[in-house]
Protein backbone atom coordinates (compact mmCIF):
# COMPACT_ATOMS: atom_id res chain seq x y z
CA UNK A 1 0.00 0.00 0.00
CA UNK A 2 1.53 3.50 -0.75
CA UNK A 3 1.71 5.60 2.06
CA UNK A 4 -0.44 8.74 2.38
CA UNK A 5 0.65 11.48 0.08
CA UNK A 6 -0.50 15.08 -0.45
CA UNK A 7 -1.68 15.60 -4.20
CA UNK A 8 -2.11 19.02 -5.87
CA UNK A 9 -4.86 18.47 -8.34
CA UNK A 10 -5.00 21.38 -11.30
CA UNK A 11 -6.90 22.08 -14.31
CA UNK A 12 -10.48 22.97 -15.22
CA UNK A 13 -12.83 25.88 -15.22
CA UNK A 14 -13.46 27.79 -12.29
CA UNK A 15 -17.19 26.66 -10.41
CA UNK A 16 -18.68 30.00 -11.10
CA UNK A 17 -18.09 30.19 -14.71
CA UNK A 18 -19.27 26.69 -15.61
CA UNK A 19 -17.57 23.29 -15.86
CA UNK A 20 -18.69 19.74 -17.33
CA UNK A 21 -17.25 16.61 -17.69
CA UNK A 22 -13.56 17.42 -17.15
CA UNK A 23 -14.56 18.91 -14.04
CA UNK A 24 -16.80 15.99 -13.00
CA UNK A 25 -13.23 13.86 -13.67
CA UNK A 26 -11.20 16.01 -11.39
CA UNK A 27 -13.41 16.36 -9.17
CA UNK A 28 -14.40 12.48 -8.66
CA UNK A 29 -10.71 11.26 -8.89
CA UNK A 30 -9.86 13.82 -5.99
CA UNK A 31 -12.35 12.55 -3.67
CA UNK A 32 -11.90 8.70 -4.78
CA UNK A 33 -8.14 9.67 -3.78
CA UNK A 34 -9.19 11.38 -0.39
CA UNK A 35 -11.25 7.93 0.33
CA UNK A 36 -7.83 5.69 -0.14
CA UNK A 37 -6.05 8.03 3.62
CA UNK A 38 -4.32 10.61 0.70
CA UNK A 39 -4.68 14.63 0.97
CA UNK A 40 -6.03 16.16 -2.03
CA UNK A 41 -5.39 20.29 -3.00
CA UNK A 42 -6.63 21.81 -5.54
CA UNK A 43 -3.48 24.15 -6.21
CA UNK A 44 -5.08 27.32 -8.35
CA UNK A 45 -8.38 27.58 -5.77
CA UNK A 46 -6.08 28.78 -2.46
CA UNK A 47 -4.50 31.89 -1.83
CA UNK A 48 -1.38 30.57 0.15
CA UNK A 49 0.75 28.25 -0.86
CA UNK A 50 0.39 24.83 -0.19
CA UNK A 51 2.60 22.44 -0.02
CA UNK A 52 2.30 18.50 -2.25
CA UNK A 53 4.46 15.68 -3.22
CA UNK A 54 3.17 15.16 -6.57
CA UNK A 55 1.07 17.06 -8.90
CA UNK A 56 -1.89 16.10 -11.38
CA UNK A 57 -2.67 18.55 -14.32
CA UNK A 58 -5.58 17.54 -16.24
CA UNK A 59 -6.29 19.13 -19.75
CA UNK A 60 -3.43 20.03 -21.78
CA UNK A 61 -4.63 23.57 -22.94
CA UNK A 62 -3.24 26.97 -22.59
CA UNK A 63 -4.66 27.60 -19.01
CA UNK A 64 -2.68 24.77 -17.46
CA UNK A 65 0.02 25.56 -19.82
CA UNK A 66 0.65 29.11 -18.59
CA UNK A 67 0.06 28.24 -15.03
CA UNK A 68 2.62 25.61 -15.33
CA UNK A 69 5.05 28.07 -17.14
CA UNK A 70 5.18 29.86 -13.48
CA UNK A 71 5.43 26.86 -11.67
CA UNK A 72 8.61 28.07 -8.78
CA UNK A 73 7.31 26.43 -5.52
CA UNK A 74 7.31 22.71 -4.43
CA UNK A 75 9.42 21.45 -6.90
CA UNK A 76 7.81 17.41 -7.74
CA UNK A 77 7.03 15.32 -10.56
CA UNK A 78 4.47 15.67 -12.70
CA UNK A 79 1.35 13.88 -14.09
CA UNK A 80 -0.60 15.14 -17.09
CA UNK A 81 -4.28 14.04 -18.26
CA UNK A 82 -4.06 16.19 -21.20
CA UNK A 83 -7.78 14.66 -22.42
CA UNK A 84 -7.20 16.02 -26.56
CA UNK A 85 -10.36 15.80 -27.86
CA UNK A 86 -9.92 16.39 -31.63
CA UNK A 87 -11.80 14.77 -34.85
CA UNK A 88 -10.11 12.14 -36.69
CA UNK A 89 -9.21 13.43 -40.29
CA UNK A 90 -8.82 16.77 -41.01
CA UNK A 91 -8.59 18.71 -37.32
CA UNK A 92 -6.37 16.13 -36.32
CA UNK A 93 -4.07 16.47 -39.08
CA UNK A 94 -3.44 20.55 -38.14
CA UNK A 95 -3.39 19.76 -34.79
CA UNK A 96 -0.85 17.54 -35.52
CA UNK A 97 0.79 20.09 -37.50
CA UNK A 98 -0.28 23.15 -35.11
CA UNK A 99 2.35 20.92 -32.57
CA UNK A 100 5.55 21.05 -34.66
CA UNK A 101 5.44 24.89 -35.94
CA UNK A 102 8.18 27.06 -34.04
CA UNK A 103 5.08 29.98 -32.67
CA UNK A 104 3.43 29.66 -29.59
CA UNK A 105 -0.04 27.66 -30.74
CA UNK A 106 -2.16 25.59 -28.99
CA UNK A 107 -0.42 22.42 -30.24
CA UNK A 108 2.61 23.61 -29.03
CA UNK A 109 1.48 24.51 -25.67
CA UNK A 110 0.13 20.54 -25.67
CA UNK A 111 3.24 19.11 -27.05
CA UNK A 112 5.51 20.93 -24.72
CA UNK A 113 3.08 20.07 -21.36
CA UNK A 114 3.08 16.23 -22.80
CA UNK A 115 7.18 16.11 -22.77
CA UNK A 116 7.23 17.98 -19.52
CA UNK A 117 5.12 15.66 -17.55
CA UNK A 118 7.08 12.34 -16.26
CA UNK A 119 3.94 10.42 -17.07
CA UNK A 120 0.70 10.64 -19.23
CA UNK A 121 -2.51 9.28 -18.46
CA UNK A 122 -4.50 8.90 -22.03
CA UNK A 123 -8.30 7.83 -21.47
CA UNK A 124 -8.28 5.86 -24.68
CA UNK A 125 -5.82 3.89 -26.96
CA UNK A 126 -6.29 6.27 -29.34
CA UNK A 127 -5.23 8.68 -26.96
CA UNK A 128 -2.15 6.94 -26.41
CA UNK A 129 -1.28 6.78 -30.50
CA UNK A 130 -2.10 10.76 -30.30
CA UNK A 131 0.35 11.53 -27.50
CA UNK A 132 3.01 9.84 -28.92
CA UNK A 133 2.66 10.43 -32.17
CA UNK A 134 2.00 13.98 -32.26
CA UNK A 135 3.28 15.43 -29.39
CA UNK A 136 6.32 13.11 -29.02
CA UNK A 137 5.72 11.47 -25.61
CA UNK A 138 8.28 8.57 -25.05
CA UNK A 139 5.72 5.12 -24.72
CA UNK A 140 7.72 4.24 -21.50
CA UNK A 141 5.69 7.08 -19.62
CA UNK A 142 2.01 7.14 -21.29
CA UNK A 143 -0.80 4.88 -19.22
CA UNK A 144 -3.80 3.78 -20.58
CA UNK A 145 -6.62 4.91 -17.46
CA UNK A 146 -10.26 5.48 -18.14
CA UNK A 147 -12.74 7.19 -15.81
CA UNK A 148 -14.95 5.42 -13.77
CA UNK A 149 -18.74 5.29 -12.86
CA UNK A 150 -20.11 5.14 -9.19
CA UNK A 151 -23.68 4.33 -8.18
CA UNK A 152 -25.53 7.06 -7.61
CA UNK A 153 -26.12 8.08 -3.70
CA UNK A 154 -29.82 9.15 -5.10
CA UNK A 155 -32.28 8.55 -7.64
CA UNK A 156 -34.80 11.33 -7.83
CA UNK A 157 -37.66 11.21 -9.88
CA UNK A 158 -37.10 12.65 -13.54
CA UNK A 159 -38.88 16.37 -13.67
CA UNK A 160 -42.33 16.80 -14.79
CA UNK A 161 -42.97 16.74 -18.70
CA UNK A 162 -40.21 13.60 -19.35
CA UNK A 163 -41.97 10.65 -20.95
CA UNK A 164 -42.54 7.47 -19.11
CA UNK A 165 -39.42 5.66 -18.58
CA UNK A 166 -38.25 2.83 -20.88
CA UNK A 167 -39.92 5.58 -23.70
CA UNK A 168 -37.46 8.23 -24.56
CA UNK A 169 -33.98 8.59 -26.31
CA UNK A 170 -31.58 11.04 -23.57
CA UNK A 171 -28.92 12.93 -24.61
CA UNK A 172 -27.29 13.86 -21.59
CA UNK A 173 -24.24 17.27 -21.90
CA UNK A 174 -23.12 20.40 -22.76
CA UNK A 175 -25.22 21.37 -25.99
CA UNK A 176 -22.86 22.69 -28.70
CA UNK A 177 -22.45 21.96 -32.50
CA UNK A 178 -19.53 19.72 -31.39
CA UNK A 179 -22.02 17.17 -29.97
CA UNK A 180 -24.56 17.26 -32.67
CA UNK A 181 -27.60 17.23 -30.78
CA UNK A 182 -30.07 19.78 -33.21
CA UNK A 183 -28.50 16.71 -36.19
CA UNK A 184 -29.66 13.64 -33.59
CA UNK A 185 -32.93 15.31 -32.58
CA UNK A 186 -33.68 16.28 -35.63
CA UNK A 187 -33.46 12.61 -37.27
CA UNK A 188 -35.24 11.22 -34.29
CA UNK A 189 -38.42 13.49 -34.56
CA UNK A 190 -41.15 11.02 -34.80
CA UNK A 191 -39.20 8.00 -34.04
CA UNK A 192 -39.33 8.31 -30.30
CA UNK A 193 -39.51 10.90 -27.82
CA UNK A 194 -36.24 12.64 -27.30
CA UNK A 195 -34.85 14.43 -23.78
CA UNK A 196 -32.06 16.29 -23.86
CA UNK A 197 -30.38 18.05 -20.47
CA UNK A 198 -27.61 20.24 -21.03
CA UNK A 199 -27.13 23.72 -20.90
CA UNK A 200 -25.94 25.33 -24.03
CA UNK A 201 -22.57 26.67 -25.64
CA UNK A 202 -22.55 28.51 -28.55
CA UNK A 203 -22.91 32.12 -30.20
CA UNK A 204 -26.38 33.78 -30.76
CA UNK A 205 -26.86 31.85 -33.96
CA UNK A 206 -26.26 28.44 -32.88
CA UNK A 207 -28.60 29.26 -29.97
CA UNK A 208 -31.46 30.15 -32.18
CA UNK A 209 -30.98 26.95 -34.54
CA UNK A 210 -31.20 25.29 -31.50
CA UNK A 211 -34.51 26.74 -29.79
CA UNK A 212 -35.87 26.28 -33.31
CA UNK A 213 -35.04 22.92 -33.67
CA UNK A 214 -36.41 22.21 -29.85
CA UNK A 215 -39.99 24.14 -30.90
CA UNK A 216 -40.30 22.19 -34.27
CA UNK A 217 -39.58 18.47 -32.75
CA UNK A 218 -41.36 19.11 -29.39
CA UNK A 219 -37.86 17.71 -28.12
CA UNK A 220 -37.93 18.16 -23.90
CA UNK A 221 -35.42 20.56 -22.86
CA UNK A 222 -34.57 20.74 -19.37
CA UNK A 223 -31.62 22.99 -19.35
CA UNK A 224 -28.47 22.17 -17.23
CA UNK A 225 -29.47 19.89 -14.42
CA UNK A 226 -27.42 20.44 -11.85
CA UNK A 227 -29.26 17.61 -9.49
CA UNK A 228 -26.87 14.20 -9.64
CA UNK A 229 -30.16 12.55 -8.52
CA UNK A 230 -32.39 13.64 -11.29
CA UNK A 231 -29.38 13.22 -13.57
CA UNK A 232 -29.51 9.36 -12.51
CA UNK A 233 -32.97 9.01 -12.96
CA UNK A 234 -33.31 10.75 -15.73
CA UNK A 235 -30.70 8.33 -17.14
CA UNK A 236 -32.00 5.20 -15.61
CA UNK A 237 -35.41 6.07 -16.83
CA UNK A 238 -34.08 6.50 -20.39
CA UNK A 239 -34.60 4.28 -23.74
CA UNK A 240 -31.05 4.91 -25.05
CA UNK A 241 -28.25 7.71 -24.11
CA UNK A 242 -27.51 8.92 -27.66
CA UNK A 243 -24.29 10.55 -27.96
CA UNK A 244 -22.81 11.64 -31.19
CA UNK A 245 -20.32 13.83 -30.56
CA UNK A 246 -17.64 14.64 -33.51
CA UNK A 247 -14.75 14.22 -31.42
CA UNK A 248 -14.74 12.80 -27.69
CA UNK A 249 -12.05 11.29 -25.40
CA UNK A 250 -14.38 9.68 -22.93
CA UNK A 251 -17.76 10.51 -21.91
CA UNK A 252 -18.85 10.71 -18.18
CA UNK A 253 -22.79 10.49 -19.16
CA UNK A 254 -21.74 7.28 -20.97
CA UNK A 255 -19.72 5.64 -18.27
CA UNK A 256 -22.51 6.74 -15.88
CA UNK A 257 -25.36 5.05 -18.35
CA UNK A 258 -23.23 2.06 -19.12
CA UNK A 259 -23.06 1.26 -15.47
CA UNK A 260 -26.66 1.91 -14.81
CA UNK A 261 -27.68 -0.88 -17.59
CA UNK A 262 -28.81 1.82 -20.00
CA UNK A 263 -27.74 1.00 -23.42
CA UNK A 264 -25.95 3.89 -25.59
CA UNK A 265 -26.11 4.79 -29.15
CA UNK A 266 -22.49 6.56 -30.03
CA UNK A 267 -20.99 7.99 -32.81
CA UNK A 268 -18.28 6.64 -35.17
CA UNK A 269 -15.25 7.93 -33.62
CA UNK A 270 -12.32 5.76 -32.36
CA UNK A 271 -12.73 6.31 -28.61
CA UNK A 272 -16.29 4.92 -28.97
CA UNK A 273 -15.48 2.01 -30.92
CA UNK A 274 -12.99 0.89 -28.15
CA UNK A 275 -16.44 1.32 -25.83
CA UNK A 276 -18.15 -0.55 -28.49
CA UNK A 277 -15.64 -3.78 -28.03
CA UNK A 278 -15.33 -3.49 -24.29
CA UNK A 279 -19.10 -3.35 -23.84
CA UNK A 280 -20.64 -5.33 -26.67
CA UNK A 281 -24.82 -5.26 -26.22
CA UNK A 282 -24.77 -2.45 -24.49
CA UNK A 283 -23.29 -0.10 -27.25
CA UNK A 284 -24.29 0.43 -30.58
CA UNK A 285 -22.47 2.76 -33.35
CA UNK A 286 -24.09 5.03 -35.27
CA UNK A 287 -22.69 6.25 -38.64
CA UNK A 288 -24.52 9.24 -39.08
CA UNK A 289 -27.32 11.39 -37.45
CA UNK A 290 -29.91 9.79 -40.26
CA UNK A 291 -28.42 6.29 -38.72
CA UNK A 292 -30.08 6.85 -35.13
CA UNK A 293 -33.26 5.76 -35.36
CA UNK A 294 -31.96 2.30 -36.16
CA UNK A 295 -29.40 2.00 -33.72
CA UNK A 296 -32.41 2.90 -31.09
CA UNK A 297 -34.46 0.34 -32.16
CA UNK A 298 -31.50 -2.17 -32.52
CA UNK A 299 -31.68 -1.77 -28.63
CA UNK A 300 -35.15 -2.45 -27.91
CA UNK A 301 -35.46 -4.93 -25.03
CA UNK A 302 -33.02 -4.61 -21.84
CA UNK A 303 -29.76 -6.29 -22.44
CA UNK A 304 -28.88 -7.54 -18.96
CA UNK A 305 -27.03 -6.57 -15.69
CA UNK A 306 -25.18 -3.80 -15.94
CA UNK A 307 -21.32 -4.17 -17.55
CA UNK A 308 -18.39 -4.31 -15.34
CA UNK A 309 -17.50 -0.36 -15.84
CA UNK A 310 -14.73 0.31 -13.76
CA UNK A 311 -15.10 2.46 -10.28
CA UNK A 312 -13.74 5.77 -9.26
CA UNK A 313 -12.17 3.54 -6.70
CA UNK A 314 -10.47 1.29 -9.04
CA UNK A 315 -9.36 5.04 -11.49
CA UNK A 316 -8.16 6.08 -7.52
CA UNK A 317 -6.16 2.75 -6.97
CA UNK A 318 -4.08 2.36 -10.04
CA UNK A 319 -3.28 6.30 -10.21
CA UNK A 320 -2.00 5.70 -6.37
CA UNK A 321 0.37 2.97 -7.33
CA UNK A 322 1.62 5.38 -10.21
CA UNK A 323 2.02 8.53 -8.18
CA UNK A 324 3.82 6.21 -5.47
CA UNK A 325 6.59 5.00 -7.95
CA UNK A 326 6.87 8.22 -9.27
CA UNK A 327 7.59 9.90 -5.84
CA UNK A 328 9.82 6.84 -4.53
CA UNK A 329 12.18 7.82 -8.15
CA UNK A 330 12.05 11.61 -7.79
CA UNK A 331 13.24 10.86 -3.86
CA UNK A 332 15.78 8.56 -4.94
CA UNK A 333 17.12 11.75 -7.65
CA UNK A 334 20.41 13.06 -6.64
CA UNK A 335 19.55 17.55 -5.38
Amino acid sequence: MTARLRIGLLGGVPPSLGGGGLEFQIANTGAALERLGHEVVRVERHDTARGFDLLHAFGAEPSVWHLLSHWTRNPAPLVLTPVIVVSPGREERLLRLSARVPALTTGRMKRELIQRADAVIAGTEYERDLVTSAFGAEPSRVRVLGNGADPPADVAPPPAGVPAAGTYALLLGAVSERKRQVETVEALAGAVPVVVAGGFVGDERERARWERCVSDTGAVWLGHVADRAVVAGLVRGARALVHLSQAEVQSLAVLEALAAATPVVLSDIPSHRELAAAYPGFVRIAAGPADVPRAVAELDGPPGQPPAVPTWADVASKLTDLYGSLVTSNQKDPP
